[in-house]
């Protein structure tokens, strides 16, 4: 089952990625070259892979990549940065869309795919890992939020040695440091909420929708510090999903003193995340939607076995990709040195 952006368009008619910046114009270069935009350095050599070609966008040169090669182990590594969209659903967005680009896209039941995380100091990047191969290739891919942009890197080699990309992925990643780029371009924290047409349908609706995006805001605030947080917002945290669904739910339940009018479709969908709350499968419910990737809390527990006879009696009448809102960090560099 091939999995969409996350935003439909009756819903939410937003061009998610309007325009593919490809790095397409070579560098010259046979030196250590550090990309001035970013701050991100591209050695000459990363240990015992050597560098084959540099490359940024001819109309825009803070899109930027480099590759590497090893002939003695026939392996490929390379990374690049793009431009990205700085909303919160933008880290899947754009893992889906890599795949989509691809001449070869592979299967969902062809991958193996997990949350990650890089860091460095006080910064700490979200991203997605997959596995997949190709043409007898095994091939990682990572990819992370770096405040302004995307970072992906990508390692291949011939056969199934998983522990070698992995720990050479680890290796170059410590090298290239790619937190440098959130520490020298830091988003700020604020952010902004756009509301689809559909969350205007009535006012239950609309106040539970703006209930729902001010406690994802609220849990950022309370749980995500400023260097986390200018890398992007951690739309893959399981717990910051939960609290957009609890908000939705609390608005009609202790927030709302006064009753307001709402149609089948949305008392309907109160009603269904209520009941979802009641027998306590949120998490399990967001995992399974979000095709498990999103990271929970450390030592979180699951009960997929009491979730799927639940769901046998009960109907799921909510797709995450129905997006009521959205919402988009600001785009404003911050300094970090000042308390916003």
């Amino acid at each position: 089952m091939k999995f969409s952006l996350f935003i439909i368009q009756i819903l939410f008619p937003l061009t998610v990625f309007s325009q593919s910046l490809k790095p397409n114009k070579k560098i010259k270069s046979s030196q250590d070259f550090e990309h001035t935009v970013s701050g991100i350095m591209a050695p000459a050599n990363l240990m015992d892979f050597s560098r084959t070609v540099l490359l940024t966008n001819s109309k825009n040169d803070s899109v930027f990549a480099a590759e590497y090669e090893n002939k003695n182990n026939d392996a490929l590594f390379q990374f690049k940065i793009v431009p990205g969209f700085v909303d919160e659903e933008r880290l899947l967005n754009y893992y889906y869309k890599n795949f989509d680009e691809r001449r070869y896209s592979p299967k969902e039941s062809e991958k193996i795919n997990k949350t990650i995380t890089f860091k460095e100091g006080k910064f700490k990047l979200n991203g997605i890992s997959t596995y997949f191969t190709h043409l007898n290739r095994l091939i990682n891919v990572r990819i992370y939020d770096a405040g302004f942009w995307m970072f992906i890197s990508e390692i291949s080699q011939k056969g199934n040695d998983t522990l070698f990309l992995n720990k050479k992925q680890d290796e170059f990643l410590s090298k290239l440091l790619p937190t440098k780029i959130v520490e020298k371009n830091p988003l700020t924290k604020y952010s902004n909420i756009i509301y689809a047409p559909a969350a205007l349908r009535d006012t239950l609706m609309l106040r539970s929708t703006m209930s729902s995006a001010t406690n994802k805001l609220k849990w950022l605030h309370e749980n995500i510090n400023k260097y986390e947080r200018s890398a992007g917002i951690p739309g893959t945290l399981l717990d910051y999903q939960i609290a957009g669904i609890n908000g939705f739910i609390d608005y009609k339940t202790k927030k709302n003193p006064k009753s307001s009018k709402g149609g089948y479709e949305t008392t309907n969908l109160v009603e269904f995340f209520t009941k979802l709350r009641n027998a306590g499968f949120i998490d399990e419910f967001l995992m399974e939607s979000y095709y498990y990737l999103l990271t929970p809390a450390e030592n979180h527990s699951f009960n997929y076995t009491d979730y799927q006879k639940w769901k046998q009696e009960n109907s799921i009448d909510y797709n995450v990709n129905q997006k009521y809102y959205i919402i988009v960090n600001s785009r404003k560099k911050t300094d970090l040195s000042k308390d916003e």
